[in-house]
């Protein structure tokens, strides 16, 4: 659900928090770091799908009312095709880049193949770094 944006929640805090829980045998960390990836790309995939469907027509439409010109659209098509693998990758750090990031990537038109590429190695890390970071709290 953060991921997709639809709740802004600090899902590091509920990585954290399993990670301790999994140091201290209640939780295998093997199963914890899968469904955190699962969990946090299902997230990403779906807004993307959103962003990629609805984002773009929705844009040109009505995007005068909030400052989006066909100009900085443009600008935001180049960027995202020079830089969206390393902005979808280091995303998931950034608050609330990462609750927005698959509605921006898919909006932008970037690739499926891409986005999905770099969000899986996105989550691997960021799942790995705050269920980690948990669990090795847990054990000191």
């Amino acid at each position: 659900m953060e991921s997709a944006g639809v709740i802004f929640l600090p899902g590091e805090t509920l990585l954290i928090g399993a990670g301790f829980v999994a140091s201290q045998g209640a939780f295998n960390p093997l199963v914890l770091f899968a469904l955190g990836i699962i969990g946090t790309s299902a997230g990403w995939f779906t807004s993307y799908y959103i962003g990629y469907k609805v984002g773009i027509k929705w844009v040109k439409k009505h995007g005068r009312w909030i400052g989006i010109t066909a100009e900085r659209l443009n600008k935001t098509h180049t960027f995202m095709n020079k830089y969206g693998s390393i902005v979808v990758l280091f995303g998931r750090f950034i608050v609330p880049l990462r609750q927005l990031q698959g509605y921006i990537s898919g909006s932008a038109e970037t690739t499926l193949h891409d986005f999905y590429l770099w969000n899986i190695l996105g989550a691997i890390m960021w799942v790995a770094f705050w269920g980690g970071a948990g669990y090795f709290l847990g054990m000191l």
